[in-house]
């Protein structure tokens, strides 16, 4: 009898562990802990001169609590071909014990037909790196593009569970 109490202890404590961790899954927000964007311009030239363009640079740091993006204000391009467009990016600062913070970045290019061109890049720990889009308008004329950083944290929400 006392195998059998035993081997039904586990299986209430398994059962309750098992409910514990489901429950605590619904528990979980991303909260945005800071953000920032900056942008500009590009000119797509009725032309053959193409390349690759730097539009400049996006930061956050986890133990600041804080991001960073700074770009140029406009870059002229042809449409002979594919141009490039690249940014740097870089995540400076360590989680902290029990923080669950994930930097993002994004960059998107919208074409002078108004159709965005994208990539975004996630980092949990100290790390650099560079986000890069190509594409080959269609059209010439203005499109625009935006550097945007982000810092989100999972944090426990229990009120969450209660008002869903």
């Amino acid at each position: 009898m006392n195998k059998k109490i035993m081997w039904c202890s586990i299986a209430l404590i398994l059962v309750l562990a098992g409910a514990l961790a489901y429950v605590m899954s619904y528990a979980r927000e991303d909260v945005i802990v800071d953000t920032t964007d900056s942008g500009g311009r590009v000119v797509f030239l009725d032309n053959d001169s193409q390349g690759t363009f730097t539009l400049g640079g996006a930061y956050a740091d986890f133990r600041g609590n804080g991001v960073f993006s700074n770009s140029v204000s406009s870059i002229d391009t042809g449409m002979g071909g594919s141009s490039t467009f690249t940014t740097s990016w870089k995540q400076g600062g360590k989680n902290e014990l029990g923080s669950a913070k994930t930097a993002v970045f994004t960059l998107t290019i919208w074409d002078p037909a108004g159709v965005p061109h994208s990539t975004t890049r996630e980092s949990r720990e100290v790390s650099s790196g560079t986000l890069s889009v190509s594409f080959s308008p269609h059209e010439p004329g203005e499109g625009r593009f935006l550097l945007t950083s982000t810092i989100y944290e999972s944090r426990m929400n229990f009120s969450t569970l209660f008002f869903r």
